[in-house]
């Protein structure tokens, strides 16, 4: 089998794998009193550190330790949509995870604007700005949009909004930017920023929140005082070291080329959604007349694993990011495919080929 879904997920690392392996044998509660649990909190000091080292963090911010992407987003937007007499700006192409709670946070009553994509699925940063007012209390806009690929300027969205409205909090969900750019948090200048170990061959079950000023986050959880009182619950320490060593090992790759020899070989009418504008490992194309959810069965009758869109939206009806940019004959016909480190050039053409074979034997099909 050949895997094309690592937007969705990735394999572990060996070396991460590893890291996970050795601190298990540390299983010492880390809020314990004796030597050994002082040793399994220093290895989560450690690690803290190295991560706002690699992400080039800040001084004097900090970076808590969650256990999903989808628990950091969840969050930030409770911590943060906390007044009904203000405003709060949230990209229409968030991932679910953080789409879905500041949904929950308008239905309660909050004044939550979604903010149009333009056509790429990146967010309108001209209606963005117009929306900007003294009222405005939080923006969050993803850095990579997990459906298209499309690259969204934090640094230069973030630097407009403080240059005129400093006090207000800014968010990015960087969970499919960090390997695929140089992730520098010092330059883009956000205030909260959500990174996760699975998307960058490290292990699930671990991710985590950077905060520039904890002062302005208020916990969710409650207990012990973990995570300086931020996120209490016993820190998953084996986790947290795989997900140190997946993120120093984490390399950027130029899949140009493998973007280009993928669309070489499809023929068949088709949308191309991921086309300026994105990153090159994230391909979503829509075909007229088929469904994608079929081409991905037939493509795994095949050898080829590819997706339909966001893995924590496959569940559900849709998909309100290409809703809004992909003509309506196109959208059931969707499919995405996202490359690893284990790809080859070779392997997309192949995929290329099975993928427009797959559309053209789903049309002759329906002609019987």
């Amino acid at each position: 089998m050949l895997y094309f879904d690592n937007a969705s997920t990735t394999k572990i690392s060996d070396a991460a794998l590893d890291s996970y392996i050795k601190a298990s044998q540390l299983f010492y509660n880390p809020s314990g009193l004796y030597k050994q649990a002082g040793e399994a909190k220093q290895a989560i000091e450690s690690a803290r550190a190295e991560i706002l080292k690699q992400l080039k963090a800040p001084t004097k911010s900090t970076f808590i330790f969650t256990g999903s992407a989808t628990e950091a987003n969840n969050a930030v937007i409770n911590a943060c949509v906390t007044r009904k007499d203000k405003k709060y700006l949230i990209s229409a192409g968030e991932h679910s995870s953080l789409y879905a709670a500041a949904k929950q946070k308008l239905d309660e009553g909050y004044n939550v604007i979604f903010v149009p994509l333009n056509k790429n699925g990146g967010v309108d940063k001209q209606k963005l700005f117009e929306l900007l007012d003294d009222s405005v209390a939080f923006v969050s806009v993803i850095h990579i949009s997990n459906e298209t690929g499309a690259i969204n300027d934090i640094k230069g969205i973030c630097a407009q909004i403080k240059e005129n409205y400093p006090n207000i909090l800014v968010h990015s969900d960087g969970v499919q930017a960090v390997g695929k750019l140089d992730i520098n948090l010092s330059a883009l200048g956000v205030d909260f920023y959500t990174i996760s170990a699975h998307k960058i061959n490290g292990p699930k079950g671990v991710a985590g929140l950077y905060i520039k000023n904890t002062n302005r986050f208020k916990p969710q959880l409650f207990g012990g005082g973990q995570e300086f009182g931020l996120r209490s619950g016993t820190e998953n320490l084996p986790g947290i070291a795989a997900f140190v060593t997946a993120l120093k090992n984490t390399k950027i790759h130029d899949y140009s080329a493998h973007k280009q020899a993928l669309l070489a070989e499809i023929h068949e009418p088709h949308f191309l959604v991921s086309n300026t504008d994105c990153v090159d490992n994230i391909i979503s194309i829509c075909f007229e007349g088929v469904r994608g959810e079929t081409i991905l069965h037939m493509l795994e009758d095949v050898g080829f694993l590819i997706g339909t869109g966001s893995a924590c939206n496959s569940h559900t009806a849709g998909n309100r990011v290409l809703e809004q940019i992909v003509p309506k004959k196109y959208l059931s016909g969707a499919v995405r495919v996202s490359f690893g480190e284990e790809i080859s050039v070779a392997d997309c053409i192949s995929l290329g080929k099975a993928l427009n074979d797959a559309v053209k034997t789903y049309k002759a099909k329906l002609k019987r």
